[in-house]
């Protein structure tokens, strides 16, 4: 089945099975979820037998991570609860969402 939009699609996959799916379904970019359980080392090991798939790579990612995350080849990194905590929502501490946000650029590699 591939898919019907003409807009860029982004599918979530874990293993090497359901990226391939993704692929065969249209994903123009797979969404590795969750980020966290495998880490940089994971999606590494997944690009060794699919390195054109472009990963974006996201759940329980920090800005500690992002920078290891585009440098091993993710086209992106998405970020969650991580951004934007629950807690920091329902309190409504924009503040803490706008420092982490500022993290979160800063850690992205110059280039």
């Amino acid at each position: 089945m591939m898919a019907a939009s003409p807009l860029p699609s982004l599918i979530g996959a874990l293993t090497p099975t359901e990226v391939m799916n993704a692929l065969r379904a249209g994903a123009d970019a797979v969404k590795l979820f969750p980020a966290s359980l495998g880490g940089v080392a994971y999606m590494k090991a997944l690009r060794g037998p699919l390195p054109d798939v472009p990963f974006v790579p996201t759940g329980g990612i920090g800005p500690a991570e992002v920078s290891a995350f585009l440098e091993a080849g993710a086209a992106a990194v998405g970020a969650g609860g991580e951004l934007c905590p629950s807690s920091a929502i329902a309190a409504g501490d924009f503040g803490l969402i706008t420092e982490r946000a500022r993290a979160f650029v800063t850690a992205i590699p110059a280039g």
